[in-house]
């Protein structure tokens, strides 16, 4: 595994992932549940980010409705993963070494799909638990071209959530982004709804600063045609920015992950801190009483303190 990474360290063409360094991993099944029966994941992590693996179902509490519900199981969840990978990069390859270590951790219970976005979104993987496959995958999302703020990071997640669930797994979509992407046309407000109604969780790791709105210029004359145009150019982007964002920020939070920002010295680490969420966290099952109307807005606690809990806030109904 050690000379691996560094071959791909060393040059991302000479990239192979071995069929060894996943032997003998498999894939767990997950119990069939009842109609009222819910099943949601919950990450509980200390001050330190390292996760808290020792809650016991006292431990936690749900509400459905605002309504307390009975939790029948809390343990650590073993229902198999679904993720898939979409990297904004600007072609740099910056992500490629973290996602190895992504797939080289999970695949024991894991099927992963990647795309690449540098303008129009590009499904280089589709889902596979193939390690024949995974490799060259990987080999895809290394640097490959400039494709620096034209990338259609939106419609990527969109075309992503249209396939991303499946029965019995587990979720999961992970944006690895540079910032700077292209203006689109699509609303937040559908593809939030898609992470709720596809139990989706959304993780994004960005490059420091990938959030910040760009900066606009205005160097013709005042109130001339051209600076109108250009204020109306600027808002638009404006707009599209903070639409993207209530994507990558609300509806991450909304379906349980998190949106964080890091140097890019930092990206391996920040993959290696998701990977241990990913490993680590709560199947939570609780039951709906006969006749209750089910509600789409969960939340969910726990009593032990100076932790940092991280589950869905709106569930499909």
């Amino acid at each position: 595994m050690g000379r691996m990474i560094q071959t791909l360290t060393a040059s991302v063409v000479g990239l192979v992932v071995s069929g060894a360094l996943f032997a003998g991993w498999t894939v767990s099944a997950h119990p069939e549940a009842g109609p009222n029966t819910r099943t949601i994941f919950a990450s509980v992590v200390g001050k330190d980010g390292t996760p808290v693996t020792d809650l016991t179902s006292g431990e936690f509490e749900i509400k459905e409705g605002g309504k307390t519900q009975e939790i029948t199981s809390a343990k650590m969840a073993t229902m198999p993963l679904r993720i898939h990978v979409i990297v904004s990069d600007n072609g740099t390859g910056a992500f490629q070494l973290g996602m190895l270590h992504l797939a080289q951790a999970l695949i024991d219970r894991s099927e992963f799909a990647f795309t690449s976005v540098l303008v129009q979104p590009e499904r280089v993987m589709p889902f596979t638990n193939n390690v024949e496959l995974i490799g060259p995958g990987l080999q895809k999302v290394g640097r490959r071209g400039d494709g620096r703020g034209a990338s259609q990071l939106m419609e990527a997640m969109n075309d992503a959530l249209k396939d991303i669930a499946a029965p019995g797994k587990h979720s999961v979509l992970v944006v690895l982004r540079m910032g700077g992407e292209s203006t689109s046309t699509l609303s937040h407000a559908p593809l939030r709804e898609a992470l709720r109604m596809t139990g989706t969780t959304l993780y994004v790791i960005a490059r420091a600063g990938a959030s910040k709105a760009p900066v606009g210029s205005a160097t013709v004359p005042s109130q001339s045609a051209a600076t109108v145009a250009q204020q109306g150019a600027d808002s638009d982007r404006d707009d599209a920015l903070l639409n993207l964002n209530l994507v990558l920020g609300d509806g991450a939070r909304e379906s349980g992950g998190y949106e964080i920002e890091t140097s890019l010295t930092s990206a391996v680490p920040a993959l290696d801190t998701l990977i241990a969420e990913l490993k680590n966290q709560y199947e939570i099952t609780y039951v709906l009483p006969e006749g209750t109307k089910p509600s789409d807005k969960v939340q969910v606690s726990t009593k032990r303190k100076n932790v940092t809990l991280r589950a869905p806030q709106k569930i499909a109904n």
